[in-house]
């Protein structure tokens, strides 16, 4: 738990423990060139955004524990999609849409967790969206000095034909410190 500094007497308060759900949201490029295992899933081919999570950590530096994670996407497909969101306690150099995702030494390094998303274990197809629900996690993750955010890079894992302008959504739900 974390304290705080009530004045200068040195009297602290303890802080309780508070659940927040923190999404990302993103719509992939406009065609259905498919995706070979290992292949990021992003927003662009030329110039990718990462996934930002703000808001993880009460304060700067600090940490929570990932409890679920749920990704919506707005189609449903033939053969569904595999992947795996990695997050990381720092920005990372994006690789472009439907390129193998190779991070650098450096930018690995940044990775705090890896949750699976299986269309076969955890995907549910309903209407006209495929929702993948993680199942619970209990993963402790911190932020880097100075940021109250993580960011997430999805990539698939199988071959996977997607939807036209495909709209994915990333719900993680955390226990601040």
């Amino acid at each position: 738990m974390s304290q705080q500094s009530l004045n200068p007497s040195n009297a602290t308060v303890m802080l309780r423990p508070v659940t927040k759900i923190i999404e990302a949201t993103f719509t992939r490029p406009a065609d259905t060139t498919a995706y070979a295992d290992g292949d990021t899933l992003c927003d662009s081919t030329s110039a990718p955004t990462i996934m930002t999570f703000a808001g993880i950590a009460r304060a700067a530096g600090l940490g929570a524990v990932l409890q679920s994670a749920m990704l919506i996407k707005s189609t449903v497909q033939t053969t569904e999609l595999n992947a795996d969101l990695l997050l990381f306690d720092t920005s990372i150099t994006m690789s472009n849409d439907n390129v193998a995702f190779s991070p650098s030494d450096a930018d690995a390094e940044k990775a705090v967790a890896i949750i699976q998303f299986r269309a076969s274990s955890n995907g549910s197809k309903l209407g006209l969206n495929t929702i993948f629900d993680a199942g619970a996690i209990s993963r402790s993750v911190k932020c880097a000095s100075g940021s109250t955010s993580l960011y997430g890079v999805l990539v698939a894992r199988n071959a996977y034909t997607p939807g036209n302008a495909e709209v994915f959504r990333v719900r993680l739900g955390f226990i601040q410190d």
